[in-house]
């Protein structure tokens, strides 16, 4: 019986080599097969790469959406209506300035030389799966990735990490925030720079009992952020005496249920915000005093859009750098010249000078006029005589959260780097022991 149990398990285990073997080398019968392997997409340019000893992944929401769509499965997905977010773009590029300060140093990771591969996410479920998976099964010209920074939705970092996790890829997220990331037991290579909602909602609680607000309207984007901080509210607010007049989700309806409270909870990112100020402005709905979320509390793109609709709004914000020493002039140092090849580059220049670039990548546009029919850019334009977001250093809060988080992982390398270490001295020092003890005494060796 037992010899016909092992006979029927190597059965099983040449069938699945067999099997195994057929998908690897398929219809050729060779290992050349693979040497036919073609990457069907173009990704070259739509990422900022640098080659390394070890490469780290990054992903952010360089594109988002304003206006969310259900895919039909029909046909390709794309972004029909989308808008370029150059704060992402400084997270990016804060990023591949961290990693290169780290090269630069002596004293961590020496001889070890790190690179980057970032991508644009476009906080959406789908595209930032296809972008981790580009990630980590690596691309023909390209070093595979084995840890990576992102993302920055708190929804998305839970498909990630559902995805990647079976393969204890660690992912360190910087902007992540929702308290059921905290389970490590569901999520054990996770890690953040962060703090976890739970702190947020205790302080939201205690500020508007403070003020005696107890009949407050919450709302939220419809998400795995919105809902477990809603659902946290709820629970704390019972012990200050704080009720909920209602609670939506976005796409928020403004009916006259939300009139009932003057003082809303908001806990959506910058890009709902923006569509529900929109609204309420077309409707001349005034008065109303918003609480915010870390998520859109410092957003300047809608305080300078909607600042009179903001006026008296309170809330949290996360932790801010006074500076990063060299990333200005790190942010401000990209030239035509050198960025035409880079789609992320290209599309943040040509957008905020309205000019083409000769030879660039870039096929998108934002600003609604023919992409084709801009004017060439002149080479002459110079980031220091215009404001962007992406080059405002004054407020270093998610931007801290991803240096810190490129430097988590360069120390979590170093550590492991030195337990290699000394696991192999205390392995030599055995052996080298075993081998005195042989010459010595031959003879009790032998028993």
């Amino acid at each position: 019986m037992l010899v016909l149990m092992s006979l029927v398990k190597m059965a099983l285990l040449v069938t699945t080599l067999l099997m195994l073997f057929s998908v690897c080398v398929g219809e050729l019968g060779s290992a050349a097969a693979l040497d036919t392997c073609v990457f069907l997409g173009d990704e070259k340019a739509n990422s900022l790469y640098e080659n390394g000893d070890i490469v780290i992944g990054g992903l952010f929401p360089l594109h988002y959406s304003p206006e969310p769509s259900l895919p039909t499965f029909k046909t390709k997905p794309t972004l029909s209506t989308y808008n370029f977010n150059s704060r992402a773009l400084r997270w990016m590029q804060t990023m591949a300035f961290a990693i290169k300060e780290i090269n630069e140093r002596s004293d961590l990771l020496p001889r070890l030389r790190l690179g980057f591969d970032i991508r644009d996410s476009c906080d959406v479920i789908p595209v930032s799966l296809r972008a981790s998976l580009l990630l980590v099964n690596g691309h023909p010209e390209r070093s595979t990735v084995n840890t990576a920074d992102g993302d920055a939705a708190s929804g998305v970092s839970m498909a990630l990490l559902r995805s990647l996790g079976s393969f204890q890829i660690p992912l360190v997220s910087y902007f992540a925030s929702c308290s059921c990331l905290s389970n490590q037991r569901e999520f054990p290579s996770f890690m953040r720079t962060m703090p976890s909602d739970a702190f947020q909602i205790r302080a939201l609680v205690r500020l508007v009992s403070y003020f005696g607000w107890t009949w407050v309207g919450v709302i939220g984007l419809e998400s795995d952020y919105a809902r477990f901080a809603i659902q946290l509210f709820l629970q704390e607010s019972v012990q200050y005496g704080v009720c909920a007049a209602y609670t939506h989700f976005y796409p928020v309806s403004l009916n006259q249920q939300m009139s009932s409270s003057k003082v809303i909870i908001n806990f959506c990112s910058e890009s709902e915000m923006q569509s529900i100020l929109q609204e309420i402005r077309h409707r001349n709905i005034t008065g109303l005093q918003w609480i915010a979320s870390e998520a859109w509390s410092t957003a300047s793109s809608l305080w300078a859009e909607f600042g009179d609709l903001l006026t008296g709004t309170l809330g949290f914000a996360i932790r801010r750098a006074d500076v990063i020493p060299g990333l200005k002039q790190h942010l401000i140092s990209i030239r035509p010249s050198h960025i035409h090849k880079s789609a992320f580059l290209a599309e943040f220049w040509e957008e905020t000078f309205n000019c083409r670039l000769n030879g660039s990548v870039n096929t998108h546009s934002h600003s609604g006029d023919p992409y084709p029919d801009r004017k060439p850019c002149k080479g002459t334009e110079d980031l220091l005589d215009v404001y962007t977001s992406y080059s405002d250093v004054t407020q270093l809060r998610v931007s801290y959260n991803v240096y810190k988080a490129v430097y988590l992982v360069a120390h979590a390398l170093q550590d492991m780097r030195e337990y290699v270490a000394f696991k192999y001295n205390v392995v030599y020092l055995t052996l080298h022991k075993l081998h005195l003890a042989h010459i010595m005494n031959p003879q009790s060796m032998r028993k």
